[in-house]
């Protein structure tokens, strides 16, 4: 009977199943495995464990461990298969079905099956545990349904032009029960994991590294979106957080790869005898990933900020074209709002906020602040205008010094408090902060606004809501583009969203990229190129592989002093 029903549930979808989208094999199929890739990262995550670290240095880790049900190809931005094998959507668009690989197994040889599947959505959703920004995300949802061993199906409850996407971007990855049902789920978890990715966890050492070691036994090795993937039989994240240091640890040969995220560094400390020889290569990758959010963020739940006029005119004090100039070296995009400025969402209309500090100073009149003992700080109803900015990255300091030199002119007293990136999190995620230096990735096709700028997420301790920002024109007009199908009728909502919340200052932009900047040394080959149209560069090295005859010619030309040819 049950098989019967499964039968005549199947007869209403319309599928859309893995043959429809046919996974072309974009790695190097004669991608040898072997040898090990050592990472520079500037941060080590608040826990391992992704659903509770919410940040990119665990996303790294747990991508390789876990796996969602569904993925996005790196070079065409399909959806491709990972633990489902084929998936349906129903007519009306609220039901999705998943059919689980058969041969998709954990690392310690125990099956996935729908079962798991549904624990991790139970666990997401659990409002005890700290899992609020997957809550919002998922919010579109209404139930998980197991149907068979190997079959689950999900139940929206809103319509949303992502609910397909959502499996592989949010991303759910799927949690073995037996592992993760054994412990306190906020506790138990911050240094072990288990999952059917290519990689299981093979050493850590608290703040300072993570090694994982490749599965020998991975069930997907074969498919064909993997192959030539995940070729390294180790990779090891290692923990330097000051970025100068890391270039010098990188130099020395202790670490193979790193994300430069300093354009000084890139133009002007990058020349020496390593780089002029090209035993270390350095790379910048073009990409179609958008740009995410960056800049400062007000915390408008403090009474500093109510008031808009306030942070324009701090806005208007930061001189980005003169630090992008002589700081920055030109290498980025001088941000305007709240959607890249190369993406077609983007409004035409969101132009900026320029460099004017006699703007600033009317504002700020207007407003109410005036020093009014001449003890070159604002007053206003005897509160003295002096906040504290969150910063986790001591780099950025270069330029938030002449900007706190600027404010101090206007008679804004800005404090500097770096802390690092663990407490960062904390620090943000409860509200104990005043203004907070932050970035956010961003999505090819933005959506979910009200996780990011929704009245409700406002008032939840750590949601992706930082600045507590509340409009009821925005929560209704993201609640219409999740719900707008059509990307042509969906791009105007999202440029008016654009126009509305970058008008309203939440946040004071600073740039955004089109690319992202590597240096590794020159023993690794890739297919191609080194990445791929929606790389990140957390991910681009997924498809590299230790290269012995380059790590030869490395060697010797090390060992003679000459260049490699």
């Amino acid at each position: 009977m049950r098989q019967k029903t499964k039968h005549l549930l199947f007869a209403c979808f319309a599928f859309l199943s893995a043959s429809i989208y046919p996974v072309a094999i974009i790695g190097n199929a004669k991608a040898p495995k072997g040898g090990s890739l050592v990472i520079g990262t500037s941060a080590y995550p608040k826990s391992l464990f992704f659903y509770l670290a919410h940040d990119i240095p665990s996303f790294q880790i747990n991508g390789l461990i876990l796996e969602p049900l569904i993925d996005m190809d790196l070079k065409t931005y399909e959806i491709v298969p990972a633990l489902a094998s084929s998936w349906a959507v129903s007519k009306d668009k609220k039901l999705f079905t998943f059919n689980l690989n058969k041969a998709a197994k954990f690392s310690d040889g125990k099956p996935v099956t729908a079962h798991d599947v549904k624990f991790t959505w139970d666990a997401l959703l659990d409002t005890k545990n700290q899992t609020q920004p997957f809550q919002s995300q998922l919010s579109s949802f209404e139930s998980c349904t197991v149907i068979d061993t190997h079959t689950v199906q999900f139940k929206a409850k809103t319509l949303h032009f992502k609910n397909l996407e959502k499996f592989a971007l949010v991303p759910l990855l799927i949690l073995p029960k037996h592992f993760f049902s054994e412990g306190n789920f906020n506790k138990a978890f911050n240094n072990k994991l288990l999952g059917s990715g290519p990689y299981t966890l093979d050493e850590v050492k608290q703040g300072e590294k993570v090694s994982l070691k490749r599965n020998p036994n991975y069930w997907g090795a074969n498919l064909p979106q993997n192959v030539g993937r995940f070729n390294f039989d180790k990779i090891v994240y290692k923990t330097i957080g000051d970025l100068n240091v890391q270039l010098e640890i990188l130099k020395k040969g202790d670490i193979d790869f790193s994300l430069i995220m300093m354009a000084k560094m890139w133009e002007t400390e990058m020349n020496d005898a390593v780089f002029e020889k090209k035993y270390i290569q350095k790379t910048r990758v073009e990409t179609k990933q958008p740009s995410g959010l960056s800049g400062v963020t007000w915390n408008l739940r403090k009474p500093l900020f109510h008031d808009k006029r306030v942070r324009l005119a701090l806005a208007h004090l930061m001189n980005r074209e003169k630090w992008m100039k002589e700081l920055f070296y030109n290498s980025y995009k001088i941000s305007s709002g709240v959607i890249g400025l190369t993406s077609e969402y983007h409004s035409p209309n969101v132009t900026g906020v320029p460099y004017d500090p006699k703007r600033a100073k009317a504002l700020l009149k207007e407003a109410g602040w005036s020093d009014i003992d001449s003890d070159g700080v604002l007053k206003k109803e005897n509160a003295r205008f002096e906040f504290d900015l969150l910063i986790d990255n001591p780099a950025s300091q270069r330029w938030l010094t002449p900007y706190q030199e600027d404010l101090k002119t206007m008679g804004i007293k800005m404090n500097i408090r770096t802390v690092d990136w663990p407490t960062a999190l904390k620090l943000t995620s409860d509200w104990q902060f005043d203004a907070r230096l932050m970035a956010r990735t961003a999505d090819v096709h933005p959506g979910d606004f009200a996780s990011l700028w929704g009245s409700k997420e406002a008032d939840t301790k750590g949601s992706s809501n930082t600045p507590g920002y509340k409009n009821p024109e925005v929560d209704a007009l993201a609640t219409k583009i999740d719900e707008t199908l059509e990307k042509a009728a969906r791009i105007p909502l999202v440029r008016k969203l654009d126009e509305i919340v970058s008008g309203d200052h939440p946040m004071a932009f600073t740039w955004e990229s089109t690319h992202f900047r590597i240096a590794f040394w020159n023993k690794f080959s890739f297919p191609d190129k080194e990445g791929f149209p929606y790389s990140d560069y957390w991910n681009v090295y997924h498809y590299w592989w230790w290269d012995a005859e380059k790590d030869k010619k490395l060697k010797q030309a090390r060992s003679e002093g000459v260049a490699i040819h």
